[in-house]
């Protein structure tokens, strides 16, 4: 189902999705298709991205689909320039 997304196989130890927001928009109608989506999302927030369940709207099929976030600003933290 990754595969599906795009995602694919990741390389060991690299938090590789982190910027990505992956959203299941899953009306509970299926179980297997919930327990389905439930461990694609317990995978991809392992591997760094954000996770987000909706129900659909009227007339919506199930699927799910990846987004990229926009960066956020980090604040830079002053430190001493000189440590005695």
């Amino acid at each position: 189902m990754l595969e599906n997304l795009g995602i694919g196989q990741r390389v060991r130890g690299r938090k590789d999705l982190r910027g990505k927001k992956v959203v299941f928009v899953d009306d509970g109608s299926n179980p297997y298709r919930t327990m389905c989506f439930t461990i694609a999302a317990k995978l991809v927030k392992k591997r760094g991205a954000e996770v987000e369940t909706v129900v659909p709207g009227p007339g919506e099929a199930a699927h799910a689909k990846v987004v990229d976030l926009a960066p956020q600003p980090r604040s830079r933290v002053q430190r001493p320039l000189n440590r005695w």
